[in-house]
């Protein structure tokens, strides 16, 4: 008898796999991210096919082979319907994906990441956001799964000479990963931005644990301090994730 065992799962990807058959990429609570194939998911009367879109939280009966685990059979928990029709929020789950799968391991079991990606598809399908809230709450997202990978950037002390960071004047230091007071900030430096007192509120709150995304989309946020908090946590991002 084949070696069965199941999983909680959210899929993030699915693509083509041999003729009949397609192979989904999944972030499960037992096992980590993960491929299992799906086969027969190409045929009309496939039952698995809807069951194995991607942005669904679905519960897998997965089958252990010689060369690949298969999904043996599938139930969908939750389908998102809220952000499979609207367009801007579609756009918002595959960057989040996008990122998610790119510095996520496979194999690296972690509750708090299936936990910090469920409840970011659960505000994105609940609520309608004009779209710089909906780019911020990516944002937000990108920054929290980095702090639980070990990329949180030093937001009270200066990088430098280590004292308390105080209003006016600092940097946010991109290659470092956090501040640097006005003191120690060298003009020459193309790797550090201008960060206003209140962008450095804002990446506090986003850091702290205690602060999940249903209280982050209800700050009070101007356009430009959005814009400002989006080019910081994009900028820390793209160099530490795609360097």
């Amino acid at each position: 008898m084949d070696e069965t065992y199941q999983l909680k799962t959210i899929i993030l990807d699915r693509k083509s796999f041999r003729e009949h058959d397609t192979k989904v990429t999944v972030f499960s609570l037992e096992k980590g991210k993960l491929e299992l194939v799906v086969r027969g998911a190409k045929k009309l009367k496939s039952k698995l096919a809807g069951h194995t879109e991607p942005i669904t939280l679905a519960n897998i009966m997965a089958i252990k082979g010689r060369r690949f685990d298969y999904a043996g059979s599938v139930f969908g928990d939750n389908y998102f319907p809220g952000i499979k029709s609207d367009l801007n929020k579609l756009y918002s789950a595959g960057r989040a994906f996008m990122i998610f799968k790119k510095i996520v391991k496979d194999g690296e079991r972690d509750y708090k990441l299936f936990k910090l990606l469920g409840s970011f598809l659960e505000v994105l399908d609940h609520n309608m956001l004009p779209v710089e809230g909906y780019e911020l709450l990516v944002n937000f997202f990108i920054l929290k799964l980095m702090v639980s990978l070990g990329y949180k950037p030093e937001l009270y002390n200066c990088l430098v000479c280590d004292s308390k960071i105080e209003p006016n004047g600092n940097s946010f230091n991109i290659s470092k990963g956090g501040l640097v007071c006005l003191k120690c900030d060298r003009p020459d430096n193309a790797r550090a931005l201008t960060i206003s007192d209140n962008c450095i509120k804002v990446l506090r709150l986003a850091v702290d644990e205690s602060n999940n995304f249903k209280k982050l989309i209800k700050l009070k946020i101007n356009n430009n301090l959005t814009k400002e908090v989006i080019e910081i946590i994009e900028s820390f991002s793209k160099f530490h994730i795609f360097y």
